[in-house]
């Protein structure tokens, strides 16, 4: 999460720690507010001798400041929880020092599917990079109707989101005096193509995200590499960008383009034992 720039599907915020901020306000949520919190924090003997050594004074009179500084106590938790290194990244760095044993340990139809996914697919157009994602935002022809009459506007409404709050990294709560780290917020603009566009997530470990896109429409992985192959130019906003086109995949390269993706999953607990295990003793 530490890596982003933009957070939530419509980027409405800019920071992790406002970020953090925003599921405990959301009615739809927590549904807390400012005082809440900030009575809380007092209040528990144990949270509130925390928040004293990490802010180094007592929490204040001021709900929206102790608001504001738990949200960045959650976000500096959050940037520790990185994922380990997948089947990927063995095979990457063993095609880089040229070990051929290494590299033949990769399943074949994920090395099918990688050559599908920087080449016929063209994924890497947006997923790029070590976390697989641009970090920018796109239609991807998933219909945006949330019920009848009702659109979720995606992009469009996050950037109005962000530039009206008071925890966006222009605001009074930035730890930048110089606001250096604020340069997209500041020059982030509304355009009529942002309507129905939404972030592109990272690919790590996504065999663990399903359902899939926005709105959770799609239930496997298989399902999101045919909706890509199947897709329809007519579904995208004619005033948006044309990257996407029909992938016509065959079965087989759906099925390998599916391998390649389920190898970016991390090993996980096995692979800290195997490789930190004299880190932990």
């Amino acid at each position: 999460m530490r890596y982003q720039r933009w957070y939530g599907w419509d980027g409405a915020n800019d920071s992790l720690w406002s970020q953090s901020i925003r599921p405990i306000l959301d009615p739809r949520e927590f549904g807390a507010s400012a005082s809440h919190v900030a009575r809380l924090i007092r209040g528990d003997r144990d949270l509130s001798c925390r928040y004293a050594r990490v802010f180094g004074a007592p929490a204040s009179s001021d709900d929206e400041k102790v608001l504001v500084d738990a949200g960045k106590a959650l976000a500096a938790f959050q940037e520790t929880l990185v994922t380990w290194r997948t089947a990927f990244d063995e095979f990457r760095d063993a095609l880089a020092r040229g070990d051929r044993t290494a590299t033949a340990r990769y399943p074949e139809p994920a090395q099918r599917g990688l050559l599908v996914f920087i080449g016929k697919g063209a994924c890497n157009t947006c997923h790029a990079g070590p976390a697989f994602t641009n970090g920018e935002f796109h239609d991807t022809g998933i219909p945006f109707f949330v019920e009848p009459g009702r659109v979720d506007p995606g992009r469009h409404e996050g950037i109005k989101k962000l530039l009206s709050s008071r925890y966006n990294l222009l605001g009074p709560y930035s730890d930048d005096p110089a606001r250096s780290t604020a340069i997209g917020t500041r020059h982030v603009a509304i355009e009529h193509r942002n309507f129905g566009e939404f972030k592109t997530p990272s690919l790590r470990k996504l065999a663990m995200t399903a359902p899939y896109m926005h709105n959770g429409r799609l239930a496997t992985l298989h399902d999101v590499v045919k909706h890509y192959s199947e897709i329809s130019p007519d579904r995208l906003h004619s005033d948006g960008e044309r990257i996407l086109k029909a992938l016509q995949l065959s079965e087989r390269e759906t099925e390998d383009l599916v391998a390649f993706l389920e190898s970016l999953q991390d090993g996980g607990v096995d692979y800290r034992r195997k490789h930190f295990a004299e880190d932990c003793r």
